[in-house]
């Protein structure tokens, strides 16, 4: 009875949280622009596409199984057929273009170029939606983009074949062993939702592995189950709208296809990215319970209270000698969203007053990159104010001049009052 009271009781907080993390999440999405990201990554799809399946059906070709590999490009891209003909017939091209000598180096440059561009832009915006300043060094790109590009393209191989060989010919295959019928409907439902769960596997893999930091394996896994199951619902709803749309046959003629697949590849991208989103929140879910709070609704006073409790809780940290403090951390300790915590950090790192250090598995932290026993809350607010170009914008008149020689009164005036202290003295 125990047991039951307690899971009710949990469910609603389960869900009250799901529910809050997809509201964070959608504006997550519109804050980061990833519609806009959405649209530039199928770009470089489809600017990619024909190199990647060139490099595939090559490597097919040398073992024998070339055909076997249309069939599953086929399978993978249901109700896309005459654009995949379309691609496969581009793919053959390339094939025979760069059969030796100078065009097989420049196909293969072509390919790596092609591909570590869209693997970029792909971490490039992971980045952002994780609030990573920096990405991987260029070696590491070469070689983690690559395995990412292998793993994703046998995990795609290996959903296709499940549909393409396994499922059709499971009936004469229980026949042939004599399985029972309940026993077989059983096995026949696993390996049906083998295509979904690929999916889901592809998403996590592509959250914990594309940012440039340590993701949650639980944030990255909640973030795949909802981005994969949209998926499945909107690629079964896409295939089954594709027969009720015949006004584009003739409008495009035998371009018909191609507005749908562009169609396709957007919306491809935005749930991938969504999912990403969902990572994002539920990774900081403790974060979810603090205020909705907006960085426009604090007002300037408030950012630089914020900014020095925050260069505060990492200088008292370096002085006892503690690892330094992680931006989740920072977020927790003053009850902020972790957005505007983000903000601050990057202003006072631009302002050199803090500096990032990368701690175990990818994850930054913060610490003083000024000397603490000189450092004061004046010396903290002045780099921050100072931060910039300071001759974007010069005291041409002398009402500037004048307005200039006043704010510096009232520096030198700050600094000589009680106020200003030692910011490990607070």
């Amino acid at each position: 009875m125990k047991s039951m009271t307690s899971f009710s009781f949990s469910f609603p907080q389960f869900r009250a949280k799901a529910l809050r993390v997809l509201y964070k999440a959608a504006k997550g999405y519109q804050r980061d622009s990833c519609a806009l990201r959405a649209s530039a990554l199928s770009l470089y799809t489809l600017f990619s596409i024909v190199p990647v399946m060139a490099m595939a059906f090559g490597v097919a070709k040398g073992f024998g199984f070339q055909h076997f590999l249309e069939a599953e490009v086929i399978s993978l891209f249901q109700g896309r057929e005459e654009i995949v003909q379309s691609i496969l017939v581009f793919t053959n091209n390339l094939l025979e273009k760069t059969q030796g000598g100078l065009m097989a180096v420049l196909g293969v440059l072509l390919l790596l170029y092609s591909l570590i561009k869209l693997m970029f832009h792909i971490e490039g915006t992971f980045n952002r939606i994780w609030w990573v300043r920096d990405g991987r060094p260029l070696i590491r790109k070469l070689t983690d983009y690559l395995s990412i590009a292998l793993a994703a393209w046998l995990l795609g191989i290996f959903s296709g074949s499940v549909n393409l060989f396994m499922i059709p010919h499971l009936e004469s295959f229980w026949a042939y062993l004599g399985v029972p019928i309940d026993i077989k409907g059983i096995i026949s439902f696993f390996l049906s939702v083998v295509p979904y769960v690929v999916t889901c596997s592809l998403f996590m893999f592509f959250y914990v592995i594309m940012p440039h930091k340590k993701v949650n394996f639980r944030a990255a896994a909640a973030g795949a189950v909802f981005a994969g199951t949209l998926f499945q619902i909107i690629q079964t709803a896409f295939l089954k709208f594709q027969v009720f749309v015949t006004t584009y046959n003739a409008i495009y003629g035998s371009f018909a296809a191609l507005p749908m697949f562009l169609i396709w590849l957007q919306i491809s991208w935005g749930v991938l990215l969504y999912g990403a989103e969902i990572a994002f929140e539920w990774e900081n879910i403790e974060n979810a319970r603090t205020p909705d709070l907006s960085l426009n609704a604090m007002s300037i006073r408030a950012r630089k209270l914020a900014m020095l409790e925050i260069v505060k809780g990492c200088v008292l940290r370096f002085a006892e000698k503690k690892p330094p403090a992680t931006d989740t951390r920072i977020a927790s300790e003053l009850n902020l969203p972790l957005t505007i915590v983000h903000y601050l950090l990057r202003v006072l790192i631009d302002a050199g007053v803090l500096y990032s250090v990368n701690l175990e598995g990818n994850t930054a932290g913060y610490t003083p990159a000024m000397d603490i026993e000189c450092m004061s809350i004046m010396d903290v607010l002045c780099a921050v104010e100072h931060q910039g170009d300071p001759k974007a914008y010069t005291a041409s008149t002398l009402l500037a001049q004048s307005l200039e020689e006043s704010l510096e009164r009232f520096d030198k005036a700050a600094r000589a009052c009680t106020g200003e202290r030692l910011i490990k003295d607070i």
